[in-house]
């Protein structure tokens, strides 16, 4: 009868958890909301409480030594500050005292840390750009073909895709890069998993009670049986670190990327940047930076694209040699913003893949999503998207400005440097330097042979940039529908295409992007660089177009790669690769976007006492280094951790 009874109450059990289960799923999105909300108010707060701290501190440091009325009137002030400190609960150092000295239950203790960016840019990803509903509907497909069955069969989802959605997006905002990152670092995080709706219970011991079953066994074999798990098991299950299981493991995170459809990423990235261009963070006319970054992985990658490269590297003898190799990977398009570095758009595909294959459908993606709120005006590319045929529909079709390099072998680079020479030639004086001579007409501002001369001071004892303008280029036959291998170039009617040009004559701070381009697409290139586009450009405006560019590979491709994860996934896979590309690059967005709110709000409030972001958060840091938050009954005290562990009758040295 007991046994009965007992198994009664487990399925009651059951059934209970599924209506816990559904009611969570139900409920989350609001609950997220809710707390990112909370989250931002306190940041908002923290902050108010640090600036007006240090204005107070700033004060004291004038007149240190005060009449009593200001020194009472100053305690008032830091007291209250101290008591507005934390708001969610009520600060009572004294009770909370009272009750460790009782040795009773404590509700909570963290260490105290200050405000982080993720709270921003999840306040930006829920309440700015109103993201939360899309989020919900990015989720794998409701049913799948089970080969063993031979049938169509329902998936069963245990967390809303919500909330998965926004664990992949903090992933990405932390920077976690691996399945046993994300468990330790995310996944057994009170905080973190408070803010998705869990409770801490669940983080000790799992979301179900499978994960009970499960604590200190590992799986033996792909769908094998479970035994105990020694030091080399999951960290997940291993017995010596059960007491801090998570809610659910890092597997079940990557098996559940794996499973988006590729389309509904690439859908949420272009609404956040419709809905980034909606709240006018965009100038009218934007100068856009189109790239392609590499990501290169191991050779178990399932779905990787494979192309041979020649590196450079050592022989037995230590002498440089060149050699061959097969990497595999995949490749990432990305075109931003050059003043903000916002990515407009992104496309993604194996690394063999040529760059201008996919160019064309980057910038209508871009065109479609500012529609309507702004234009792309121009656009700064490299010797890799050198296409006749592409370099034309820009300019014709999509009537954009584009500016790009010349390579080596071409006509246009011959016809450009001789002109520059010649006109260099002419104006000689005794036995001047090229060089000296583009100097001195610069100075001067004085044209040669139709071509104008422009200097900029770089300072700090270093050389000047110097270039030379000129309009008018005739050797051009690559330039126009179809390209050079066009049948309408050996037509009697064909007439050239004018272009025009930048002739980079002295260059010292030549960004390592450039060079990296020059020597992956043209590796004979020896004289100057000259920038070609379709339209005329004074002085300075067809070289800062085009040196805008290396900003995509520090602001976006580098910045993505080193603190938001982009080119890392948690499986290995090509399906995993494409979903964990996309978040990345939402992630990024959201950081840039929250940077341009940020200066506005700067802009528009300019004080002297007002700290910026980097000195809060290191002044928070250090003040509260060694203190611990200790919440009892809906109170909390801010104490030292060693008084904190004396009152629970640890002996500290």
């Amino acid at each position: 009868m007991a046994e009965k009874n007992g198994k009664k109450k487990s399925g009651r059990m059951r059934a209970a958890e599924k209506r816990a289960r559904q009611r969570g799923r139900e409920a989350a999105p609001e609950t997220i909301r809710q707390n990112v909300k909370a989250a931002r108010s306190s940041w908002r707060e923290a902050e108010r409480v640090a600036t007006e701290r240090a204005a107070l501190e700033e004060e004291e440091a004038r007149e240190p030594a005060p009449s009593r009325q200001v020194a009472r009137t100053r305690q008032r002030r830091r007291d209250g500050l101290e008591e507005r400190a934390l708001r969610l609960l009520v600060r009572d150092d004294e009770y909370i005292r009272g009750v460790l000295d009782e040795r009773k239950k404590v509700d909570g203790a963290y260490p105290l840390e200050g405000s982080t960016d993720v709270d921003e840019l999840l306040w930006v990803l829920v309440e700015h750009l109103d993201l939360l509903p899309a989020l919900e509907g990015v989720a794998p497909a409701p049913t799948y073909f089970d080969e063993k069955q031979d049938k169509e069969v329902r998936r069963r989802f245990m967390y809303p895709p919500v909330v998965m959605n926004v664990l992949s997006v903090i992933i990405r905002m932390l920077g976690l890069e691996s399945g046993p990152e994300v468990q330790t670092e995310l996944l057994t995080d009170e905080r973190w998993m408070a803010l998705l709706g869990f409770a801490p219970q669940e983080i000790l011991t799992g979301h179900t009670r499978r994960g009970e079953e499960l604590s200190g066994k590992t799986r033996v074999g792909e769908g094998g049986r479970f035994e105990e798990a020694g030091e080399l098991g999951p960290m997940r299950n291993r017995d010596d670190l059960k007491e801090r299981r998570g809610v659910l493991s890092s597997q079940t995170v990557a098996g559940y990327e794996e499973l988006i459809p590729f389309e509904k990423m690439v859908a949420l990235v272009n609404l956040a940047i419709r809905r980034m261009a909606e709240k006018g963070l965009l100038g009218k006319r934007v100068e856009g930076v189109l790239d392609s970054t590499n990501i290169e992985v191991c050779p178990t990658f399932e779905g990787a694209g494979v192309v041979r490269r020649k590196v450079k590297a050592q022989s037995k003898s230590r002498k440089p040699k060149t050699v061959e190799m097969h990497i595999r990977g995949f490749k990432v398009w990305i075109l931003m913003d050059s003043l903000t570095a916002i990515p407009l758009a992104v496309a993604m595909s194996t690394i063999e893949t040529a760059d201008v294959v996919l160019a064309r459908m980057v910038v209508e993606q871009a065109q479609a999503n500012i529609k309507g709120y702004a234009v792309l005006a121009g656009l700064a590319v490299d010797r890799g998207f050198l296409d006749g045929d592409y370099l034309w529909w820009l300019k014709h079709d999509q009537r954009v400005n584009w500016v790009c390099p010349s390579k080596e072998k071409m006509n246009v680079t011959t016809e450009a440097r001789t002109l520059v020479a010649n006109a260099l030639k002419k104006a000689r004086v005794d036995d001047e330097e090229p060089l000296a001579t583009a100097i001195r007409l610069a100075h001067i501002n004085q044209e040669s042979e139709g071509v104008s001369f422009h200097l900029r001071v770089l300072g700090n004892g270093r050389q000047p940039l110097v270039i030379a303008n000129l309009e008018g280029l005739y050797e051009t036959d690559f330039y126009g529908p179809g390209g050079s291998s066009s049948s309408r170039v050996h037509s009697k009617k064909y007439r050239p295409t004018l272009l025009h040009a930048t002739v980079v004559l002295n260059w010292p701070d030549r960004s390592p992007q450039d060079r990296e381009d020059e020597e992956e697409h043209d590796q004979e290139s020896k004289g100057p660089v000259v920038l070609l586009s379709p339209n005329k450009e004074l002085g300075f405006q067809r070289y800062d177009r085009y040196d805008a560019r290396s900003l995509i590979e520090n602001q976006v491709n580098r910045d993505g790669k080193q603190n938001f994860s982009l080119g890392t996934a948690l499986a290995r896979n090509s399906s995993a690769m494409q979903t964990a590309v996309y978040f990345s690059v939402l992630t990024v967005l959201l950081w840039r976007v929250l940077l341009v709110l940020q200066e506005q709000a700067e802009e528009t409030d300019r004080r002297a006492e007002r700290l910026g972001i980097v000195r809060y958060r290191r002044l928070l840091r250090l003040r509260n280094r060694g203190k611990v938050m200790v919440c009892i009954d809906g109170r909390y005290a801010i104490l030292l951790m060693h008084d904190f562990l004396a009152r629970l009758g640890v002996l500290t040295t």
